[in-house]
């Protein structure tokens, strides 16, 4: 068996055509200098029969409304305008419960919703110029909403715009994680405070009290809307993240009403009731909607080349990276050692150090049907060993002009496998940001058109050929 390596470029330089004609050995996988010399191991370039397409497309179908006791419950709230693309927008549908059936309670002095800062803000954290302060209203939905019903960044119910439960509430979103706010004689842990109408408190109460069961409730009280009051403002470019789903009040979502008793009106005798987010009974989901009309992002998510020197990726809802490889079946019949997708941040005067790229990248299949699927690679998917294996993690690196960029290395050779012994006459992938905080994170990346092969997304290849 001779073992052969071959490096999958964009496109080859009169430069590199000169040197592989002279036979010698380039890098590849495993690199040159530290490949055995031996006459059974060679080195090729596949160019025009093996190409790679790159385009940027629009990807929403993100879940939003996971629950589990084991993992946060994270939505975004508010509005980002990122100067190169457009605005995005995140609001919040949830519900809650009383702590008990047919709870009774004196008619509140006061109720307040409660959202737990999860300690992380996106966007343009650093410019002192930029506006820190954003504002939120809580409406009240009126579509009936499901726990067992799958929710979408794009889903929608409808909600009383014209009656709000609360009245527009300003907020420094650069601030939560500084609160120390002390309530009921505790200190507590940062969190979006948002008083809500005495109108409304006092149908909550209502519905506690005359309510035997959670399906009661929820059919009474169907749900909130938490979102931005000013989604058209220009000038907003952060977004903080919340979580519903925690063990102990102050640190879960919920809806505080303070009481008094017996006329006793001194702080130290208010009481508090609290109306909960419970993941395991309550529907949620993070409603996320992008504007790109006019930007500069918009020139190549609705470009008509057949491929694109630059492509964009966010996390999901957004841009993400789509790649066809034609002539797959092109490829020798050989086993496949490693496959190796390189990504590379372009940095272009786009404030990347404030609008930050990705963490992660992670590639999915899509079918002849356009429907998404799991990769080999990603098999078994109760496992978290593929998804290491996979990588795509991001990496600071210096590249040779001095530049200091992001990139990325995603690992796909079963992937790459499978497309061989199937004979597909093409192989196509996905690539999106993760979903851990969703609508986060952009990135500007080299795609297979552009110009500086320093920038040039590259499909590395190692294999053995079989006789």
């Amino acid at each position: 068996m001779k073992k052969q390596f071959f490096n999958l470029v964009s496109a080859l330089t009169v430069t590199s055509l000169a040197i592989f004609n002279t036979g010698c050995k380039e890098d590849t996988i495993i690199k040159a200098n530290i490949a055995p010399v031996a006459d059974d191991i060679y080195s090729n370039v596949i160019g025009d029969t093996l190409t790679l397409i790159t385009k940027t497309v629009i990807d929403d179908s993100i879940v939003t409304s996971f629950s589990s006791s084991s993992t946060p419950v994270i939505h975004g709230l508010g509005t980002v305008n990122d100067p190169l693309f457009g605005r995005s927008n995140w609001g919040i549908y949830t519900q809650f419960l009383p702590t008990a059936n047919n709870l009774s309670i004196p008619t509140p002095d006061s109720a307040v919703l409660i959202l737990p800062y999860y300690g992380f803000t996106w966007g343009d954290t650093l410019s002192s110029s930029a506006p820190s302060t954003q504002s939120f209203t809580v409406y009240r939905v009126t579509d009936p909403m499901s726990k067992d019903s799958i929710y979408y960044s794009k889903s929608y119910k409808n909600v009383d715009w014209n009656n709000p439960v609360s009245d527009p509430t300003s907020v420094n979103v650069l601030g939560l994680k500084y609160d120390t706010l002390k309530i009921a004689g505790s200190v507590r842990s940062p969190h979006l405070r948002i008083k809500l109408k005495a109108s409304f408190a006092a149908e909550l109460v209502a519905a506690a009290a005359s309510s035997n069961n959670s399906a009661d409730f929820l059919d009474k009280i169907k749900g909130i809307y938490i979102g931005p009051s000013d989604t058209s403002n220009g000038s907003l470019r952060t977004v903080p993240y919340f979580f519903l789903n925690g063990n102990s009040d102050y640190n879960r979502a919920s809806i505080a009403l303070y009481y008094s008793e017996n006329g006793n009106t001194k702080p130290d005798s208010i009481k508090t009731a609290f109306l909960n987010f419970v993941y395991t009974d309550c529907a949620h989901f993070n409603r996320i909607t992008r504007n790109y009309t006019g930007s500069w992002a918009n020139n190549y998510i609705q470009s008509t080349a057949v491929s694109d020197s630059i492509i964009l990726v966010q996390n999901e809802p957004g841009a993400s990276l789509d790649i066809r490889i034609p002539y797959i079946k092109n490829l020798p019949n050989a086993i496949i050692n490693k496959a190796q997708l390189v990504i590379t941040q372009i940095k272009m005067n786009d404030e990347s150090d404030k609008f930050t790229a990705p963490s992660r990248l992670y590639p999915v299949g899509v079918d002849a049907n356009g429907a998404a699927y799991t990769i080999k690679d990603r098999e078994p998917v109760e496992s978290s060993g593929p998804l290491d294996f996979i990588d795509g993690t991001r990496r600071d690196v210096t590249l040779p002009d001095g530049t200091q960029a992001s990139q990325y290395y995603i690992n796909i050779p079963r992937e790459v496998q499978k497309a061989i012994l199937n004979k597909a006459d093409e192989l196509h992938l996905r690539i999106n940001g993760t979903v851990t905080y969703p609508g986060a994170y952009r990135l500007i990346a080299g795609g297979k058109k552009h110009s500086n092969s320093m920038y040039r997304i590259r499909l590395n290849i190692s294999y053995s050929k079989i006789n």
